[in-house]
């Protein structure tokens, strides 16, 4: 008998140890990785809540974060000053040391590149909007951010400025503070939500260091063909200008006669755009080539490049917003922020063409669209 209790005592032991474990928050040893994207499951306030009277936002993840890590990667539009953020596992509480003002929308956004505490991320741009009045504000901004080389810019961030007579004379864009921020996905799309309806000036940048402002002499900035932007605005297009230091890297050519022609190929297409110059590039790791597109009898712009290098192309076009005709060392002219000018109207063909000698790729067709 005393062997039989000494037995049922070390089963007892080993059950309890079992169901200990169970409990434990960790995935058992050897368990696949949980690869799930970082999420917020839950906010207080939720998304598009009017009447908001309390002072502290409540958001709950589904993995576990870190104060720091949330520190800078919380931005509140428009702003209240710094926050105190208060982390509790996956229980996040903010609170701005600015109190809510009344009859104000306000946009919390997260920085899409917040790692939790095993260095996943969210799968896209997170925000919410709520106002403390009784209406929620429903402007819309939206559009495209791509590279210098036409990539998509996928972590590039917006800032919209507001333009009201009490801003007016306030001077340079950077020195004051956006109105809103928002990142852009993926795709490089972006959409500016619950904005108050009225007129915006748009900058979009690669924030480098992470600090929400533009550094234009160590990061790539990007403004669209229109100076002043209304709410309700879509398809704009913004181009990242090289940096200052970085420009300039290939030799730009109209055409080239350095190949023999059974090594080259061509492209044509045409242009949906406007004006009555545009100017065609095609661009490869090593060279640059310009033309103009030709406006046919029917009024239709047609482009060819008719001996191109083999190798893998990227087409883009550009309406010279001087409306003289142009040379073909004339580049796209990307704005300036100081003073305030648009970039140049510009399209791109999506996909990277490629050339195959004594071989005519037809149809490369860009549009350069309008905003709307």
């Amino acid at each position: 008998m005393p062997s039989s209790s000494r037995i049922i005592n070390v089963c007892l032991i080993l059950l309890l140890w079992l169901t200990s474990g169970c409990a434990s928050d960790r995935p058992p040893s050897g368990g696949p990785l949980d690869t799930t994207p970082l999420q917020v499951i839950f906010s207080d306030p939720a998304p598009s809540t009017v009447q908001v009277s309390t002072e502290k936002i409540h958001l709950t993840f589904n993995h576990a974060v870190s104060a720091r890590q949330l520190l800078n990667s919380v931005i509140i539009s428009p702003s209240i000053g710094a926050c105190d953020i208060a982390v509790s596992g996956k229980n996040v509480e903010i609170k701005g040391f600015r109190p809510l003002e009344n009859d104000r929308t306000y946009i919390l956004t997260i920085d899409k590149r917040l790692k939790d505490n095993s260095g996943r991320t969210f799968s896209s741009p997170y925000s919410i909007a709520f106002s403390t009045g009784v209406v929620i504000d429903n402007g819309t901004i939206s559009g495209t951010v791509i590279n210098a080389d036409c990539s998509p810019a996928t972590n590039a961030l917006i800032v919209a400025f507001a333009e009201r007579p009490e801003t007016a004379g306030i001077g340079s864009l950077l020195q004051r503070e956006p109105d809103y921020f928002i990142q852009t996905d993926s795709s490089g799309s972006f959409s500016l939500e619950h904005i108050a309806n009225g007129l915006y000036r748009i900058i979009a940048f690669n924030d480098r260091n992470s600090d929400l402002r533009i550094d234009t002499a160590s990061e790539e900035i990007g403004l669209c063909s229109r100076a002043v932007l209304p709410t309700g605005t879509s398809n704009l297009l913004f181009r990242l200008s090289e940096i200052a230091q970085k420009s300039g890297k290939f030799p730009s050519r109209a055409t080239s006669n350095a190949h023999a022609p059974y090594e080259t190929g061509t492209i044509s297409g045409s242009c949906f755009a406007s004006g009555q110059y545009v100017i065609v590039e095609a661009s490869s790791l090593t060279a640059s080539y310009r033309t103009t597109a030709s406006r046919d009898r029917k009024g239709e712009l047609h482009y060819s490049f008719p001996e191109l290098p083999r190798g893998s192309y990227t087409i883009s076009a550009f309406i010279p917003s001087d409306g003289q005709k142009p040379n073909f060392e004339r580049q796209w002219n990307p704005g300036s922020i100081e003073p305030f000018q648009p970039a140049e109207p510009f399209g791109f063909y999506p996909e990277k063409v490629t050339v195959r000698p004594q071989w005519t790729t037809e149809h490369i067709d860009i549009r350069i669209t309008t905003s709307k």
